[in-house]
């Protein structure tokens, strides 16, 4: 794992979730290269906070996210669908906070193609992003 030094581009995230994820990986794979045990405690302490930040992003129902992903609400009715076992499991991966990229390594086709089954689910839900659609599923009891 290499650091980005400062004269590199920062990487751009879908929402602010996946850059919470990708924070804490960083930090994570950071632990094992520090030489000093209390360093590496507060390294992983701090991923252990993002983590646990990020899923409260996911789960709370009052969060709504400013780059456009909404959060389902309570009283919103719940969209009637079917979705394919591809989505299903595209869901899945989204509700891990995987990328299209890792998305389609995990699944063996292309980004494209995973960006199209993300597509498909995000439209089917009714969902203006990823945030929105995990949560319509978790209401419609599809991921726990």
């Amino acid at each position: 794992m290499t650091l980005r030094r400062e004269d590199e581009v920062a990487p751009t995230y879908a929402s602010p979730c996946e850059a919470l994820v990708d924070a804490s990986s960083r930090l994570r794979a950071l632990c094992a290269t520090v030489d000093d045990a209390t360093l590496a405690a507060e390294l992983r302490t701090l991923a252990r906070l993002l983590t646990a930040v990020c899923r409260e992003l996911t789960e709370s129902p009052e969060v709504t996210e400013a780059d456009g992903d909404a959060v389902h609400r309570a009283g919103a009715p719940l969209p009637v669908v079917r979705l394919t076992q591809r989505e299903q499991e595209v869901l899945t991966l989204m509700s891990r906070g995987l990328r299209n990229k890792e998305i389609a390594a995990y699944l063996g086709v292309s980004e494209r193609t995973a960006a199209f089954h993300v597509g498909n689910v995000l439209a089917k839900l009714g969902a203006d992003g990823r945030i929105e659609a995990i949560n319509i599923a978790r209401a419609l009891g599809w991921l726990a």
